[in-house]
């Protein structure tokens, strides 16, 4: 078989119609696996924080020992927060932190996406995750 004088180039022209649309969708595996992989580290964050908070003696050691744990789980992570973790740490269901009680954390990080704009993303992405920890009812306040 031999090719027609109509056929040439034909392979070419496939190649420059398909090429953009295969690297555009590497590109947005890319984004979607940097973006599934800073959620993990931020539900991390939580967790880490709210099990460290709820270890603790008082209520103004929980919130600065729930604050450090979540700082210390993104930096060893190599996520790049814009001003680092927010963490909010509220005691339930009374306000205070006595036996009993829950801890409850919430994590919020603002992930700087610049690298990833030309494929549509915006310029940063803010994730938000929340845990709840007990308090051990039978120990020493």
């Amino acid at each position: 078989m031999s090719r027609g004088t109509g056929d040439r180039g034909v392979v070419t022209t496939e190649l420059v119609i398909v090429m953009p649309v295969l690297i555009c969708f590497l590109f947005l595996v890319i984004a979607a696996g940097r973006l599934t992989d800073a959620k993990s580290d931020v539900v991390g964050a939580a967790s880490d924080a709210a099990r460290v908070a709820s270890l603790q003696q008082s209520a103004g050691a929980a919130r600065a020992q729930a604050q450090a744990a979540a700082t210390d789980t993104v930096s060893g992570e190599n996520l790049n927060c814009k001003d680092g973790p927010q963490v909010d740490t509220e005691f339930l269901p009374s306000g205070e932190f006595e036996r009993g009680a829950t801890v409850h954390v919430e994590v919020t990080c603002t992930v700087d996406t610049r690298d990833l704009t030309f494929i549509g993303l915006p310029l940063s992405v803010t994730l938000f995750e929340e845990a709840w920890e007990p308090i051990d009812a039978h120990r020493s306040l």
